[in-house]
């Protein structure tokens, strides 16, 4: 079976393209025209150049392929505007849907994220697929539209459409993690408040396996799968585990939250008003966002039963930093 990638050279995608082909796939990546594919080079992976905000380069992918893996997308990390957001995260998404209709693929994978459903400024400890929908931030916005584009046209031409909302991946490659791992290993981290809002990591092998669970099992189309590590933990001891990874002095005290939470208050209110976060706001999603997830449905739908535990993903993520030279 052939099967399409977009966002093939990605922290989840250039793991996804390897355990697909090491079950037995044909993999194309479809890779912007000027993006370094070095990382699935030696997969086996046929690379071809496009971009999802181009139709036909989407169409042009995608022919006689019977699955796509969407994966493409701007990230929360990667500084985009409204206007990016909503170009490749939405636009781009729709380009993709027309594309699986137009060949007739079998099943289109959609990598979501809590954020589109979920306001990180909330406390929430039973997110489930049902859960009302509050995205608080341009990215978890953009999510959200991508999934409503799907749904559409699952809806009105039967497109097989599966979602996958994921969540905070660790493991090897976890870029998007450097930043909080560096200042912890410099001894230059503080918390804000108690830390015993709770957050829920995954490790990048169980969602690889998530997914790959969301492209195989029968029937499922339409519906919508949290992808997620196999508990929550406590801020305060998810930053003690990656001291401990990472070998770094022991947290100094905390700093009072009382000023931090007026300015999460001033960034919501001015999201709602302008659609744009106050600068620095995804810090308070750190230190503030309180949110654990059911995973009744993926377990009892899909057989997802998450393996790496926190500590573990966060050693895996630790030991790659510092082999790279980056801690």
């Amino acid at each position: 079976m052939k099967v399409l990638v977009t966002g093939a050279t990605g922290f989840i995608g250039r793991y996804l393209v390897r355990r697909l082909i090491s079950d037995g796939r044909q993999v194309r990546a479809l890779v912007l025209p000027d993006e370094d594919t070095s990382t699935i080079n030696h997969c086996g992976a046929e690379i071809v150049r496009g971009n999802v905000v181009d139709y036909q380069s989407v169409k042009q992918a995608a022919s006689s392929c019977r699955q796509i893996f969407h994966l493409a997308g701007k990230t929360e990390a990667s500084g985009a505007s409204r206007t990016d957001f909503t170009g490749v995260n939405v636009q781009g998404t729709e380009n993709v849907a027309r594309a699986a209709l137009s060949v007739g693929v079998d099943r289109l994978v959609f990598s979501s994220s809590g954020a589109a459903y979920y306001g990180k400024d909330l406390s929430n400890r039973a997110i489930s697929e049902e859960t009302k929908p509050f995205p608080d931030s341009p990215y978890g916005r953009s999510k959200f539209q991508a999934e409503q584009v799907l749904l559409s046209h699952h809806r009105c031409a039967n497109l097989p459409v599966v979602l996958a909302r994921i969540n905070a991946v660790l493991g090897p490659g976890a870029m998007s993690w450097l930043n909080l791992f560096r200042t912890i290993a410099d001894g230059k981290f503080r918390l804000i408040g108690e830390g015993n809002n709770y957050h829920h990591p995954s490790d990048i092998a169980d969602i690889v396996e998530g997914l790959a669970l969301c492209g195989s099992i029968p029937g499922i189309e339409g519906q919508a799968f949290i992808l997620v590590g196999a508990k929550p933990v406590r801020f305060r001891d998810l930053v003690a585990t990656i001291i401990e990874a990472v070998g770094a002095p022991k947290m100094p005290s905390s700093l009072p939250a009382g000023p931090f939470h007026l300015y999460q208050r001033m960034s919501r209110h001015f999201f709602s008003w302008t659609g744009r976060r106050l600068p620095r706001a995804d810090r308070s999603d750190l230190y503030f966002g309180d949110q654990a997830f059911d995973l009744s449905r993926s377990r009892r739908v899909l057989g997802y039963i998450p393996k790496v535990s926190t500590k573990e993903a966060v050693r895996r993520t630790a030991t790659w930093f510092k082999k790279q030279g980056y801690l």
